[in-house]
């Protein structure tokens, strides 16, 4: 009887430690998934464009906004067709399609760098600055600024905000992922309906969908817990490029334009409304990835293709290569108008309106006609997502 139930004892007991071994393993294999579907796919999806950018541009964080910039578009460009063409099944019919994407597309960029390094055009990634070279009093402040950073992404960890937009956003993304449908059943009563034309357009929540269904996560938990990790460094990339543009003649001065803008984003929850509140309690919603991290890259890149369109090449060469570097420019910019329209209705007719002042003011500063035809060129994706969204409205 004795040796029976210590038998029991000891079965129960290698029971829970092989279940043990068995979350373990499933925790390790989803971390491994995170890094691959939102770190190692998207940088190598960015080394596409490197060769067109200017080698001063060339950076980690430019090639991880690059890769963001394709894929999210990558998104728009296979989700729509699913949702206005597939009825059952959409979402299954995305996630196919969007994976063999995004295989082709990393490969690509793995390829075109590889052909680079054989061709020796390779021009290698630049450290961002060397610390040897910097002051005691910019090193203090740059440690300030990581310890910012690393405040803000601990609360976003650990209070995990709620936000009554969740109903919707964070709901849509988990029927997506649960019924294989996408925008045919309503979040908030989980009753089938319609095509939900008003939200159908912005397929950020179907992304997020497509991430948990890749890592295996569920979409609650990787919105509130995984996505800020993600989201907000990338933010601060953007701004350390502003800040590198508007303070090139002072670079003493940027770690604490660093600290200054992660002071803002920490005490600028005056209201609700703020994009400082959206950024660190709604970090996974398109609209605070529109006001935080599109239209600031928008300025970033207008800002570096002012500063390029202002240089006088006299070298034959040299003209060639300002045209070449200009042309990524002007392609990174198309790219994130794309992205707009991945987050929200909205910033797509924002950020057109912000690329046609600044460009109009830039043609009269330059004398040159053709930068608001470029312009007009990098807003064809702001037309063509407003003329579709009427379509859908008639």
């Amino acid at each position: 009887m004795r040796i029976g139930l210590n038998l029991q004892i000891a079965t129960c007991n290698l029971g829970i430690k092989n279940s043990e071994t068995e979350q373990t393993v499933m925790i390790v294999v989803k971390i491994l998934g995170i890094i691959l579907w939102m770190f190692v796919l998207p940088f190598c999806i960015g080394l596409i464009p490197l060769r067109w950018i200017p080698k001063e541009k060339k950076n980690i964080g430019v090639v991880f906004i690059a890769g963001y910039v394709i894929m999210l578009p990558m998104c728009w460009l296979v989700t729509v067709p699913a949702i206005l063409l597939v009825k059952y099944s959409s979402f299954l019919v995305m996630v196919r399609i969007f994976t063999v994407g995004m295989a082709i597309a990393a490969a690509a960029g793995v390829a075109l760098s590889a052909w680079a390094v054989r061709k020796k055009q390779w021009v290698s990634l630049k450290p961002v600055f060397r610390w040897t070279d910097v002051s005691i009093e910019e090193k203090i402040e740059w440690i300030l600024f990581l310890a910012l950073i690393a405040f803000q992404l601990y609360k976003a960890f650990t209070l995990t905000s709620f936000d009554g937009d969740d109903a919707e956003y964070v709901a849509q993304s988990l029927v997506t992922q649960q019924s294989n449908t996408m925008y045919l059943i309503k979040p908030y009563t989980g009753g089938t309906t319609s095509l939900d034309i008003r939200h159908s357009l912005a397929v950020l929540p179907i992304w997020i969908a497509y991430v948990g269904r890749m890592t295996g996560i569920h979409t609650t938990i990787l919105a509130h817990s995984v996505i800020p990790f993600v989201f907000i460094p990338l933010t601060y990339v953007v701004y350390f490029e502003i800040g590198k543009q508007l303070l090139r003649k002072k670079k003493e001065l940027l770690p604490a334009f660093m600290v200054f803008m992660a002071l803002l984003q920490i005490f600028g929850n005056v209201s609700i409304y703020t994009n400082e509140t959206f950024f660190l309690t709604r970090t996974w919603q398109g609209k605070s990835l529109a006001a935080n991290f599109v239209l600031p890259l928008i300025v970033c890149l207008l800002l570096w293709i002012f500063d390029k369109e202002n240089e006088h090449k006299t070298r034959k060469e040299g003209r060639l290569e300002e045209k070449e570097n200009t042309f990524g420019l002007w392609l990174l910019l198309w790219l994130a108008n794309m992205t707009a329209g991945v987050c929200t209705s909205m910033v797509v007719f924002l950020g057109a309106v912000m690329i046609a002042v600044i460009a109009f003011w830039m043609m009269i500063a330059e004398r040159k006609f053709s930068v608001l035809i470029k312009a007009g060129i990098v807003c064809i994706p702001n037309v063509a997502y407003m003329i579709l969204y009427l379509l859908l409205h008639i």
